[in-house]
């Protein structure tokens, strides 16, 4: 990416995590293509596709992708046939290429706060403890210049934690980088949460992403479920102007995806519980 390069629409996924069980390859192959199905079904023009990392804490794939363009020691796990990685003079941005083709890579992390709701801070590579209370976590986000998001998880927004978030939604001021998340996994007929319109009333956005789960089958879900972003970013530091365009009001945000059909969710519901029972006591 050039010093003077800006892009006026972009297609983000704000929630992604690069598991173990992904091939490279095919990981950013699917994404790649997932991007332009979506300008596509919705005639768009094609338009750079961007992942946002929210990784976990202990996880640190976008250090290991870095460290491909750095020259570090081989990482069997980084190894592609197809797409290579490359530096851009933001830190906390990469780019995925193949030809012609592009994916941007922005850094972010995952904390599971102490109250069980998730945050995303979006746009840097710093991490923050899981187990923190969430008002914490938050405040440490905005120190960091990161987006804070707290996304959609099923049965996460229910009773005590719900009304937690309705007194979140409330003190957040609009433009302040403080958004809600929807994800691909919320299946089609659970409807909008109440949180949704909650935080549209006090003017705060909706970022949408897909969540791709730990399984070899979600390898191909990243780029599927996002939105358009259609404001001017400039790209000679792509995670700040990605940042700075989502707190501008003037920008407009154009969702894009399916939500999940009964089934698959219904299986995902199950193996991600056997996974956690599966998970060694600490």
């Amino acid at each position: 990416m050039t010093e003077t390069e800006q892009q006026a629409h972009l297609l983000i996924d704000a929630h992604v995590h690069l598991h173990d069980c992904f091939p490279l390859d095919s990981f950013f192959e699917q994404a790649h293509r997932n991007f332009e199905r979506a300008a596509r079904e919705h005639g768009w023009e094609p338009a750079l596709g961007v992942l946002m990392l929210t990784e976990s804490e202990g996880v640190d794939w976008f250090g290991r992708l870095a460290g491909m363009v750095a020259g570090s020691p081989a990482d069997p796990g980084t190894r592609t046939a197809s797409w290579t990685i490359h530096a851009t003079l933001d830190p906390a941005a990469l780019v995925a290429a193949s030809g012609g083709r592009r994916l941007l890579l922005v850094a972010g992390r995952q904390v599971v706060a102490r109250e069980g709701l998730e945050v995303l801070l979006l746009g840097t590579k710093s991490s923050v403890p899981d187990g923190r209370p969430i008002r914490d976590v938050l405040a440490e986000g905005a120190r960091l210049g990161a987006l804070r998001v707290i996304p959609w998880g099923a049965g996460k927004w229910l009773f005590g934690r719900g009304k937690l978030l309705d007194e979140l939604i409330a003190a957040a001021r609009p433009g302040n980088g403080f958004f809600l998340g929807d994800g691909a996994g919320r299946p089609f007929f659970w409807g909008q949460p109440r949180h949704f319109d909650h935080a549209e009333r006090h003017g705060l956005r909706i970022l949408p992403g897909t969540d791709p789960l730990p399984f070899p089958h979600h390898a191909g879900r990243a780029g599927s479920f996002g939105f358009r972003l259609d404001g001017t970013v400039d790209l000679a530091s792509p995670s700040e102007g990605i940042k700075a365009a989502l707190r501008d009001p003037a920008s407009r945000l154009t969702p894009f995806g399916r939500p999940e059909r009964l089934g698959p969710f219904v299986r995902n519901q199950i193996a991600m519980q056997r996974r956690k029972r599966r998970r060694p006591r600490p």
